[in-house]
């Protein structure tokens, strides 16, 4: 055996506060020396230990500054040596007094809001003095962070095991003095000393990743996923409420908001509104949004071929020739033939050519729209056919696209546009909101004793209509999944949904804040089962605070904005800053350039001053006749660039202050004198 004598952990100040105590310390630093001040005080005046304890705090009610090393100057070892045996003269180990209850939990805060925090204890063997114990080469020691778990959820503690390639999870744990399988171990390093006693200490201690709250807060509490296999599937269906069923619901909120734009449009003079002017700019608002999301449906209807082709490849093969072998496969397909424009809704398109105030509830669309060739495409399934697969030449050649729907480029001897219109949202005049998914119907409310649903409005309703079209998806990959023919394409997990669904879980089992402890562990390499690890005891209950918290510590942070603001001062910044732009990111920055901060303002006011964008379509910079095209690269000031942003910043505080009322808040100046911008 690697050890006759039993093992213990005693606290970090054991040996120069009593009494001795089996769990962890944990010190608190306030400046980002913490390193150099921890090491000054091991050296020169490890009594001083406890003035380090960390103690709740927050940033109204400030702990006391962490003690700083004294500034002495350069001494001899035998100086510092009798200079220290001084200051221990009459050191007596007192005992601590408790600590009266704290008026708010220990919370530890992050680096950001500088604040440090190292935990210590020392590996003793039991015997009198406690000595150190000397490891062997291949024993390792090193810290646990446990969750307490709350009454509702059994109670106890909780280990964090994060396996390669799965974000961690919290497992309960039976035997909270022995480490679980798996569980992820946090790194310590050694300190030596020497005690007041005179006797050589060695201190183990480690880092709390404060910084790591929401890896903590958010990983979800309990065993894993059954199986790599149902973790990919449930990552598949996020994958499938991003791509289909979210992109669906913005257009048909884009819809919504376009139509109440166009219809709050005023005429020339608010005073004198001319009514036929006023359904003209209506309906000429109406055909322009209608184009966006004709456009944005095309690109929607590849994502949703590129999809089934990479995750449900016989929902693919379904679309291509019509028919399916599995029953979810045959519900995808069922719904995907569900939608549809019928013959009511494609008769209410106005083919006057004449501008005259459309009808309640009627489909405004342009020209360029109509002259598609509506008739093959009427369902969902028709114009994913009709499309083709996905990276098809179809596709591609709309992915070649450098132009917005309709422009057309110079001498094109076809339309680079499908030949088909399916607009899966759109803009009318009126109270609807039409889309393909109007045939689809909600399932009933629930029955008696559950109380019935809140009634939806009109978006809301078509939203959850689109909805149910991910249900259908969600049955087919379960099917897939028991079947082994899911896609074998990478999901790339969806973080944000993994992190929703986590959380949602731990929330449901604890609302209130986390709180946490710190055991030491230490296993002996050649000692096997019959000496289990040596665990400490836990420390005391702790918090971790996010980023964001109201209570944190604030880091001093100071943005030094050039002096001289006058021409003459500004000419001398160097342009430093070098932006890349392809030649069609340069085309829609001549657009974007072309617009005023009037005209943005105007946009989003209501009737009577609401004016609309008004952005005229163009290409790649160069483009046009037979000129080359080429990108730019700019150089710009970065010092303008600080001026700029700074005063952006106060213009769009003072405008969001209608909404969230912080202005009182957000700002103080303090006058400097002398303080100039130019010299005298």
């Amino acid at each position: 055996m690697s050890a006759s004598h039993v093992l213990r952990w005693v606290g970090g100040q054991s040996f120069v506060a009593a009494p001795v105590t089996g769990a962890p310390t944990l010190l608190r630093f306030d400046s980002d020396d913490f390193m150099d001040r921890l090491l000054a005080t091991l050296a020169d005046a490890p009594q001083t230990l406890p003035e380090f304890v960390a103690r709740p705090e927050s940033w109204q009610q400030l702990a006391a500054p962490t003690p700083a090393p004294a500034i002495e100057a350069p001494k001899s070892a035998a100086a510092k040596a009798l200079t220290r045996q001084r200051s221990l003269l009459g050191f007596k180990r007192e005992t601590l007094p408790a600590p009266p209850p704290a008026a708010m939990p220990l919370k530890l805060f992050q680096p950001v809001h500088q604040r440090f925090y190292v935990a210590a204890a020392h590996l003793v063997c039991e015997l009198p003095g406690l000595p150190n114990r000397t490891t062997a080469s291949g024993d390792k020691s090193g810290m646990l962070l446990r969750r307490l778990l709350p009454k509702s959820a059994g109670g106890g503690e909780a280990a964090f095991v994060k396996r390669p390639g799965q974000p961690g999870r919290w497992h309960p744990v039976a035997n909270a003095g022995q480490p679980l399988p798996g569980e992820e171990w946090l790194s310590v390093f050694p300190l030596t000393y020497t005690a007041p006693g005179g006797q050589p200490r060695k201190l183990l201690a480690g880092l709390v990743p404060a910084a790591r709250h929401d890896d903590f807060r958010f990983a979800g509490v309990g065993t894993a996923p059954a199986s790599p296999a149902a973790d990919r599937a449930a990552e598949l269906k996020a994958l499938a409420r991003m791509k289909i069923v979210a992109p669906w619901q913005g257009l048909i909120e884009k819809a919504q908001l376009a139509r109440n734009a166009a219809e709050a449009a005023p005429g020339e003079k608010p005073w004198s509104v001319d009514a036929t002017k006023l359904a003209t700019a209506t309906k000429l608002a109406l055909i322009a949004a209608n184009d966006q999301l004709q456009e944005a449906s095309w690109r929607l209807l590849q994502d949703i071929n590129e999809f089934f082709a990479e995750v449900l490849p016989e929902v693919a093969a379904g679309i291509t020739t019509g028919s399916a072998s599995r029953s979810a496969v045959a519900d995808v397909l069922g719904r995907l033939g569900d939608a549809k424009w019928g013959t009511v809704e494609r008769a209410r398109i106005d083919h006057d050519p004449t501008p005259a105030r459309p009808e309640p509830g009627e489909l405004v669309l342009s020209p360029h729209v109509l002259a598609l060739d509506a008739d093959d495409a009427t369902t969902l399934l028709a114009a994913l056919q009709k499309l083709g697969p996905a990276r098809g030449a179809a596709s591609d050649k709309l992915d070649r696209t450098e132009l917005a729907f309709p422009a057309e480029p110079p001498n094109a001897t076809a339309s680079i546009w499908p030949g088909f219109s399916f607009p899966l949202a759109v803009a009318t005049s009126g109270g609807a909101l039409l889309g393909p998914f109007e045939a689809w119907a909600l399932p009933p409310p629930p029955p008696p004793p559950l109380p019935p649903p809140p009634p939806l409005d009109i978006m809301e309703l078509a939203q959850a209509k689109v909805a149910l079209l991910l249900d259908d998806i969600e049955a087919a990959i379960d099917e897939a999944l028991g079947a082994g023919t899911l896609g074998s394409a990478s999901s790339q997990a969806p973080g944000a949904a993994r992190m929703a669904s986590e959380l949602a879980a731990t929330l449901a089992a604890d609302s209130d804040p986390p709180r946490y402890v710190l055991r030491f562990v230490h296993q002996r390499c050649d000692c096997g089962p019959l000496h289990p690890a040596v665990m400490s005891e836990p420390s005391e209950v702790f918090e971790l605070a996010g980023f964001f918290d109201t209570d944190a510590p604030l880091r001093p942070i100071r943005i030094a904005l050039p002096f001289d603001t006058s021409p003459g001062g500004l000419r001398k910044f160097g342009k430093n800053s070098a932006f890349i732009m392809s030649d069609l990111l340069c085309g829609q920055m001549k657009r974007v350039r072309r617009l005023g901060f009037g005209d943005l303002v105007l946009s989003v006011l209501p009737w009577p001053f609401h004016k609309d964008l008004s952005v005229p379509d163009g290409g790649p910079c160069g483009s046009g006749g037979t000129a080359p095209t080429f990108g730019t690269i700019c150089s710009l000031s970065i010092p303008i660039i600080t001026i700029v942003a700074f005063i952006l910043l106060i213009v769009i505080a003072t405008l969001l202050d209608l909404i969230f009322r912080w202005l009182p808040f957000l700002m103080v100046c303090f006058p400097v004198p002398g303080l100039k911008g130019k010299k005298p």
